[in-house]
């Protein structure tokens, strides 16, 4: 772990000038939670959150006078934004919180507090109730944050974790993140609370869900390089402490149903998770890994089979993206990964039939069908190293792509007007049609996509007098 010098270096000048202005006023202006943290551990600093006992309205009023901009979000919670030049500070004023039973995100009342060891309580995890004081550089440690730090926990900032916990479900999903991007251990307590308080996240939005599930998925990513053990670790532990059952019931459903032991190590929801874990770190791609085989159970429990799991699983991964509030193309691309999945699973295909797919699904989607088709073969438990058709696969897109075969109806050189010149069909699907066509025969013979090569194959689709 660094020396507190370290935090330093991560502060810039206006946010020392803001803090100058702040003791001018009578108080201290302290850095808190993930810049300190990440200081200290020698990671990226990315949000700068500040805090001090200033209210609200007196913190508005003293930017206002230095001609800073504020932006009034979240006053009712403390909660001041505030832009100096480039930078930009979220501060809160010291307080404590009360919430409603459940695990709602929000408090239901606060109150404001005059120390950091009052508002220390009321933060989640103790690494991230650490305080900077900005002109003296001291750091107030009022839950034992630095010790943590040093051993690599997460740890309630309550002697009785279920406290935290119990307040905000939300915070359940955290602490996994946490520990998935940090690599550090979960306290036993806090982790049993976890356990116990995981119907809480019923009480939480889709959208707060989604941002923290996203987070986990890209644990590895947030700090360092790509690492499918951090992801996995993530993973698990959502599976541990009973959130999957809460926030993905759907693939929850295959805990336990095994699968042939010739092609896979793991039962459906195992492989899944290890699926996920090896896919490359994109919120989509990671997602698709996740639900690929999401169908399964349904399908199981319906014919004893796990055939047509791929188009069921495009309606379940559907439903569950929506009912998360992910963006539309989010949706569509992974869902299109997840009914596709299946697609060549033999590599037996022909080099052919490959290219025809490829330039109907496009380039990006290949690609990402080759990631997927990786991530499914190496989560199986069973396959090591490369997978050889992803190989394949890949080597046959290099290819087309060094060509110059076309990978989409856009990168045809002509237009339908053309279509219809050359063959003397009238506007309709028959156009439309020719033009697919086409794209077919040039991914194969990329050569021909020229005005004269696709004139001379155009005119041989339709016969004559059409």
């Amino acid at each position: 772990m660094k020396t507190f010098e370290s935090i330093k270096k991560h502060i810039p000048d206006e946010l020392f000038a803001l803090a100058a202005l702040v003791r001018e006023e009578g108080f201290t202006l302290y850095a808190v939670g993930g810049l300190v943290r990440s200081a200290l551990l020698g990671l990226k600093v990315s949000d700068i959150d500040i805090c001090s006992a200033m209210e609200p309205e007196r913190m508005i009023g003293l930017c206002r006078r230095h001609g800073f901009t504020v932006v009034p979000k979240g006053i009712a919670f403390g909660m001041v934004e505030t832009h100096i030049g480039e930078c930009k500070f979220e501060h809160t004023t010291f307080r404590s919180d009360r919430y409603a039973e459940g695990g709602a995100h929000r408090p239901a009342s606060i109150s404001f507090s005059k120390t950091p060891m009052e508002d220390a309580f009321r933060r989640d995890f103790s690494v991230n109730a650490l305080y900077y004081d900005i002109l003296s550089g001291e750091v107030l440690d009022p839950t034992g944050g630095l010790a943590d730090l040093e051993a690599g926990l997460i740890r309630a900032t309550s002697p009785d974790p279920a406290a935290v916990l119990g307040d905000d479900g939300l915070r359940i999903m955290r602490l996994v993140r946490f520990s998935a991007e940090l690599g550090f251990d979960i306290e036993e307590h806090t982790l049993r609370a976890a356990r116990l308080l995981a119907g809480n996240l019923r009480d939480i939005s889709a959208e707060r869900i989604r941002e923290e599930l996203d987070k986990i998925l890209l644990a590895d990513v947030k700090y360092g390089e790509r690492s499918a053990e951090r992801v996995l670790h993530g993973l698990e532990l959502l599976k541990s402490v009973g959130a999957i059952e809460i926030i993905l019931p759907e693939l929850a459903l295959g805990a336990g149903m095994e699968q042939r032991a010739s092609y896979h190590r793991y039962d459906v929801l195992d492989h899944s998770l290890h699926s996920c874990a090896e896919a490359s770190p994109t919120a989509a791609l990671r997602l698709a890994a996740l639900l690929h085989d999401v169908g399964k159970p349904a399908v199981k429990l319906e014919t004893g089979l796990m055939r047509g799991h791929d188009e069921r699983g495009e309606h379940i991964a559907r439903a569950i993206l929506q009912r998360l509030r992910y963006d539309n193309k989010t949706i569509e691309k992974v869902c299109f990964l997840v009914r596709h999945h299946m697609f060549d699973l033999n590599n037996t295909a022909k080099e052919g039939t490959l290219r025809r797919a490829f330039a109907r699904w496009g380039y990006e989607k290949s690609l990402e069908m080759c990631d997927i088709r990786r991530a499914d073969f190496i989560g199986s438990g069973i396959i090591k190293g490369e997978v050889a058709s992803a190989v394949r696969w890949r080597r046959i897109i290099d290819k087309m792509k060094t060509e110059g075969a076309p990978f989409s109806e856009a990168e045809l050189n002509c237009s339908g007007r053309d279509i219809m010149l050359w063959t003397g069909l009238e506007p309709g699907p028959a156009v439309a049609q020719v033009k697919k066509r086409l794209l077919a025969h040039c991914a194969v013979r990329p050569r021909d996509n020229t005005p004269e090569g696709l004139e001379r194959t155009a005119r041989g689709m339709v016969p004559c007098g059409k």
